[in-house]
């Protein structure tokens, strides 16, 4: 059965707790949002109202979920017994590890309240407590249950595969951002996502990514988690492992980042910092058998760690330097996207948020790219949307999403790129191919008077957002 995983918006609740609950470190946070649609990126964006919770910790901060407070123009937030709303807004934010800090404007807000510590120290079956706001109310509410699984999970606001804890409390729709508790009221996560169709099914980010988040803002800015395009596979099967000559340790690099230099495709990795690598791609940790790439997101980017490397039938040490490079298809988060109308027809870069619009058509364009990566020639794709404001000018063309590769013979490496090289041709003709082996050929003259026409008809602001 497809597992499908949601992100937890308003929180409904049960239980509620004794005395020992720490209410003065819980906030109840309400959110104005904007989103785009990004199949119609021309288009104004959609406002919505959201609440969410959050957790005071050191510093005079509220930590709480990306997704809560991401596209935010508006934010407030409540205590427990205080009736007064509370200006906020974002000091830093991780879209990719779904975090956020906010910051209050009146100092008097903090006043008796008391930050939660964090613990990272956790195992199977430690039991918790999650705390947050129901519908409808402003008390705060309270969920128990236990850590059954600790292990990595795609992360729903990011697309990113990163460590999460499962829990069973029973939590529904609603307590993202809040704090996650252990029997002594330190903070050992923050409320994420639910799997959906299943009761009882949580997912926490862990104190462990918490604190690599803490420490990536200390200088002011967002590094973010370790991340390149470089694979690796399991080595689990009898005959792999014997055709490479391994027992029980070690996972093959099957496809190698530009950024990274220090690695070859067939390496073969055995350990990081000391620890086995096993077949299966877990190392021992505190937190139990894990995924090895916890090590690289426990670290600070232009940080190292030691890797022992099996190359070429040699055993080798290799210095890997900790990068976030940003893949060929992004997940763009709290921006708006861009587009350029020429001639009726609508171009943007090709995202995960389009994809995702797309829905069941994205899987062929996720197969079209692929592991490709980004070079010199090739660093953002371009694509011509199903949408076309008919005119006389584009008459008999159509789309169904398709990749530029030529502007006039110019190969097209990214949508500024394009844009220019329409905006500055002097040629008779735009001649525009595509991967598809698809072309279109438009007269550059008409094709920039017919905006004047399309606006007006279609109501539209403006014809690029560049």
């Amino acid at each position: 059965m497809k597992k499908l995983l949601f992100i937890l918006g308003l929180f409904l609740v049960t239980n509620l707790f004794g005395s020992k609950i720490p209410t003065s470190s819980v906030v109840k946070i309400f959110a104005s949002v904007s989103y785009f649609n990004y199949e119609f990126p021309w288009q104004a964006p959609s406002v919505y109202k959201y609440t969410g919770s959050g957790a005071i910790i050191e510093n005079h901060q509220i930590l709480t979920s990306a997704h809560v407070v991401g596209g935010a123009n508006f934010i407030e937030v409540l205590k427990e017994g205080d009736p007064n709303k509370y200006i906020a807004k974002i000091k830093y934010i991780s879209n990719q590890s779904d975090l956020a800090i906010l910051e209050v404007q009146e100092e008097s807000f903090f006043n008796d309240t008391k930050p939660l510590a964090l613990n990272e120290k956790i195992a199977h079956r430690d039991p918790v407590t999650v705390l947050g706001y129901p519908i409808g109310g402003d008390s705060i509410a309270t969920t128990t249950g236990i850590i059954s699984r600790i292990e990595y999970t795609p992360y729903v606001w990011s697309k990113n595969n990163l460590l999460s804890i499962q829990i069973d409390a029973a939590i529904n729709s609603g307590n993202s951002g809040g704090p996650v508790i252990n029997k002594e009221g330190e903070l050992v996560g923050i409320a994420m996502q639910s799997l959906k169709n299943a009761s009882n099914i949580g997912y926490i980010v862990p104190a462990i990514l918490i604190n690599t988040f803490l420490k990536d803002v200390q200088d002011g800015k967002i590094d973010g988690l370790h991340f390149t395009a470089t694979t690796t596979r399991t080595i689990e099967n009898p005959t792999m492992k014997k055709y490479y000559n391994l027992k029980d340790e070690g996972v093959l690099v099957t496809f190698v980042d530009r950024n990274d230099s220090e690695l070859k495709n067939e390496d073969i990795l055995l350990t990081i910092e000391g620890k086995p690598i096993a077949n299966n791609g877990t190392i021992d940790t505190k937190l139990g058998r894990v995924d090895y790439k916890i090590v690289l997101h426990s670290k600070q980017v232009g940080e190292s760690v030691r890797l022992s490397v099996l190359r070429d039938t040699k055993i080798i040490e290799v210095s890997y330097k900790l990068k976030y490079a940003d893949p060929l298809i992004k997940m763009e988060l709290n921006q708006e996207p861009k587009y350029f109308i020429f001639a009726g027809l609508i171009f943007t870069p090709l995202t995960k948020n389009l994809l995702t619009a797309l829905d069941k058509e994205k899987y062929a364009y996720e197969m079209l790219f692929y592991q490709q990566e980004k070079n010199a020639e090739f660093e953002e794709p371009v694509v011509f949307i199903k949408t076309i404001f008919p005119h006389s000018v584009n008459r008999g063309y159509t789309s169904n999403i398709s990749v530029i590769e030529f502007v006039n013979g110019i190969k097209i490496a990214n949508f500024a790129q394009f844009v220019d090289t329409i905006n500055s041709s002097q040629e008779k003709y735009i001649i525009i191919d595509f991967i598809e082996k698809k072309r279109v050929i438009l007269d550059r003259i008409e094709a920039i008077k017919s905006f004047e026409e399309i606006q007006k008809v279609y109501k539209i602001a403006q014809d690029r957002r560049i």
